[in-house]
């Protein structure tokens, strides 16, 4: 499989803290990479190096063979859908106008902007609730238009910061399902960020481990629970699940 995102020894601090340790790793087009960790570990930081959010101080991230930061930066975010953990929703604006916004933005037609709404709630199965607005809804479904929103232009790249993370346990299992979904009906190129072992395992085709900066294994999730690279993953996977 060809190389949607590359990683070429990438260091990035804040002050005195070093987020990102000579970060060398690759994404494959249309592969769903996990990436997991503690608090602190540099998960973040690595998805945002993506879009430009965060540039690297060493190394050099390349998407489709081109540079971040030697490039547009507004051409690169438009081939990139980006979900954090809260949706960053409007509450002034309906399901239909939130997950058309990146339209809007863009200087989109309105009946381009409502065909668009149309495909891609139905997409994330909320057709049904367009002229609803954000507090009408579940945290489950305020995911999903946030989920929509990011597949408004179609990217082949998503990225994904811990999305689930505030919902409960059941809500968040049916999106595990639906994004698990998505993910074979779309085949874009997936980072998904979480701190969730079970979701990495459920979710991955491969699965990052983060620790202090660094990028200690990556692996299958198989590969990842029967052979851990360190004691610390071992630990890390048998806690983590432990907890359940």
């Amino acid at each position: 499989m060809s190389v949607a995102i590359r990683f070429e020894n990438v260091g990035r601090s804040f002050a005195s803290h070093v987020a990102l340790r000579d970060v060398t790793l690759d994404v494959k087009n249309g592969e769903l990479l996990v990436v997991i960790g503690r608090s602190g570990s540099g998960k973040t930081t690595l998805l945002r190096c993506i879009n430009a959010l965060v540039l690297p101080d060493a190394g050099a991230v390349f998407v489709h063979g081109t540079r971040v930061g030697g490039t547009d930066v507004t051409a690169l975010r438009r081939r990139i859908g980006y979900v954090i953990q809260s949706g960053g929703l409007f509450a002034h604006m309906t399901v239909a106008q939130n997950a058309t916004i990146v339209g809007r933005a863009a200087g989109d037609s309105f009946e381009r902007r409502k065909a668009r709404a149309s495909e891609i709630l139905s997409t994330v199965g909320l057709e049904a609730l367009g002229e609803r607005y954000p507090d009408e809804l579940s945290g489950g479904q305020r995911q999903r238009v946030g989920i929509a929103r990011a597949l408004y232009a179609d990217p082949p790249i998503m990225l994904l910061d811990e999305p689930f993370a505030a919902l409960d346990p059941l809500a968040r299992m049916d999106l595990q399902d639906e994004f698990a979904r998505l993910h074979r009906e779309l085949n874009k190129t997936i980072v998904f960020v979480t701190h969730d072992v079970e979701e990495a395992l459920f979710l991955g085709d491969r699965v990052a481990v983060f620790d202090d900066g660094r990028l200690v294994q990556i692996d299958t999730p198989a590969g990842l629970r029967s052979h851990p690279a360190t004691e610390y993953i071992a630990r890390f996977l048998r806690r983590r699940m432990e907890r359940r």
